[in-house]
């Protein structure tokens, strides 16, 4: 019933001497009473198993959630305060497995890796389960995501149409982005109603975007911070993106290069097709993994 208000609540730990700590003959025991058998507060060997679950699990990824799962690591233990903690972890991981253990140790800039840990019980060499995976289970289909679409005034109404119906026609939900929320006035001279104002509808919102803006309307974006966050998020999260010759300007001033999954506004299908999936292959292009 204590709420201990020290740093640490829990043991074994390396931080406290005097926090709480199991204590086997003075805590609580059941009551042994003999009816069909003896009860105990028992364990079954496989609690002393550290490692297998976690090991069957790193190897069952793809390259690409293996990269993710080590750059977790690297992520949460930079934040770890004291160096022989980060390396216990570290020591652990190498039971799991020894390329992650090097991955983390590489990210946390070890000069060497630390000790591996006695385990309770030997590490058991389990067959990879590929239903663990994410990445290689992920539906091709884009029915039930949301793409967003950046317009201005004097975007194509027809490029913009054609796009949206064909993401519709594969089950997409989408969403008309402009710098103002009252519409935007197109190329032929029609009012198009929008879903969101540019600023509070960032492109973390959606799985893909379009980006469909005359030479006039992406000279005005240029100048808007939250078009450029739009586009550069979009490409730094992996997601595909079609440009006409306006959104290809907007891009160029986002840094943005062109790569797989930025494809022409009027290759519908190249977007769809894109727009299935994230674009792992430019994740080395936008970020250090483990």
């Amino acid at each position: 019933m204590a709420q201990p208000a020290g740093r640490v609540a829990y043991e074994p730990n390396s931080l406290s001497e005097n926090s709480a700590r199991e204590t086997p003959d003075n805590g609580f025991h059941s009551a042994t009473v003999i009816e069909t058998g003896e009860k105990g507060r028992i364990r079954p060997e496989s609690f002393a198993d550290h490692y297998s679950q976690a090991r069957q699990f790193y190897l069952s990824q793809t390259a690409y959630e293996q990269a993710h799962i080590a750059s977790a690591l690297v992520f949460e233990l930079s934040k770890v305060e004291h160096v022989h903690v980060r390396e216990a972890m570290v020591g652990h991981l190498r039971h799991i497995e020894e390329d992650l253990a090097n991955r983390v140790a590489a990210g946390l800039a070890f000069d060497k890796m630390p000790d591996v840990p006695v385990a309770a019980a030997p590490v058991k060499e389990m067959k990879p389960s590929p239903a663990l995976q994410i990445i290689g289970k992920m539906k091709d289909t884009i029915m039930g995501r949301a793409i967003g679409i950046l317009i201005a005034d004097g975007s194509d109404g027809a490029v913009i149409e054609k796009i949206r119906k064909a993401a519709m026609n594969e089950g997409a939900t989408v969403k008309i982005v402009a710098p103002k929320v009252g519409g935007a006035k197109l190329a032929n001279g029609s009012i198009l109603a929008v879903d969101g104002q540019l600023a509070g509808t960032p492109s973390v919102l959606f799985d893909a975007v379009a980006v469909i803006l005359s030479d006039e309307g992406a000279k005005a974006l240029l100048m808007e911070s939250a078009a450029i966050d739009f586009v550069r998020d979009a490409f730094g999260h992996l997601k595909a993106i079609a440009v006409d010759k306006g959104g290809e300007a907007l891009l160029k001033a986002a840094n943005v290069p062109q790569c797989a999954g930025i494809v022409d506004s009027n290759d519908r299908d190249a977007f769809i097709a894109a727009a299935k999936t994230r674009q792992w292959d430019r994740e080395k292009s936008v970020r250090t993994l483990a």
